[in-house]
């Protein structure tokens, strides 16, 4: 898994470059960033289920052991970012607003992440799809973090510097999880198809974020904002966050109980 391990780095380090990361350098007022948070909801509700399919599908018991420890830490997420919206004055989408126009992009990601879910041959790939969209979130997490920080608000949960800080304090297998995982070896097919799941992985990742970054400077736009305002340079203010290392293997606590069926 150690090359799994630093191919999950090589895809972080790109991801922290996203323009929309770079957007919240600047501070906007919260209000100039719709449709973020709303249009995240399909996809953190999807998550769940991603969750459960790969605790489902995993035979193997270290394998086992690790992706159900892993979704009992994440258990309950969707429910924190459900009352973040509340907080924020934000309506939770109706069903049918969830299937329109300005969701497709997280609902395509959405599906196709579920997808690799039930198609991956190997237990292993199904921990890696975990690790890469946790890998992901770690950078999404403390850089919306430190902008609701700047920007003084602190109200919320899901968005919060406590959800980031318990994902750095626990792992998939605790406090040895990288060491653990670095021990592990993978024959060429398994590791093929986990290097090619994460490839996959961030591409939908980053195919979302792009759409939301479209709609931001859209909205933008039509609401008559400088140009400043409207399109940040890309990588601008990624220098200053990656004085701070990156931990692709950072996991976020859970309150609830999943059992296994």
């Amino acid at each position: 898994m150690k090359t799994i391990q630093q191919h999950l780095v090589h895809h972080q380090t790109r991801f922290s470059d996203h323009p929309f990361f770079a957007r919240l350098e600047a501070d906007p007022p919260l209000a100039e960033l719709a449709p973020f948070p709303l249009c995240l909801t399909f996809f953190v509700m999807t998550y769940q289920d991603i969750l459960r399919v790969c605790d489902e599908r995993v035979w193997d018991p270290e394998y086992m052991r690790m992706v159900h420890r892993h979704r009992l830490k994440d258990a309950g997420r969707d429910r924190w970012f459900l009352d973040d919206l509340v907080v924020l004055g934000i309506e939770p989408p109706t069903p049918a607003q969830l299937f329109g126009q300005p969701h497709h992009a997280a609902r395509d990601a959405s599906f196709a992440l579920v997808a690799e879910a039930f198609r991956m041959r190997h237990d292993a790939s199904q921990l890696a799809l975990l690790l890469a969209l946790d890998s992901a979130g770690h950078v999404f997490f403390d850089r919306v973090a430190r902008y609701l920080e700047r920007i003084g608000e602190r109200r919320l949960r899901y968005f919060s510097r406590t959800h980031l800080d318990m994902g750095k304090a626990h792992g998939v297998l605790g406090e040895d999880t990288d060491a653990r995982l670095e021990s592990m070896v993978l024959d060429p097919e398994a590791r093929a198809e986990a290097l090619q799941l994460v490839d996959r992985c961030y591409r939908e990742l980053h195919g979302m974020f792009d759409e939301l970054e479209a709609q931001i400077a859209d909205a933008a736009a039509r609401a008559g904002l400088p140009a400043s305002r409207r399109e940040p340079a890309r990588g601008a203010g990624v220098q200053s966050v990656r004085a701070h290392a990156l931990r692709p293997f950072a996991r976020r606590a859970a309150r609830d109980d999943v059992h296994r069926p």
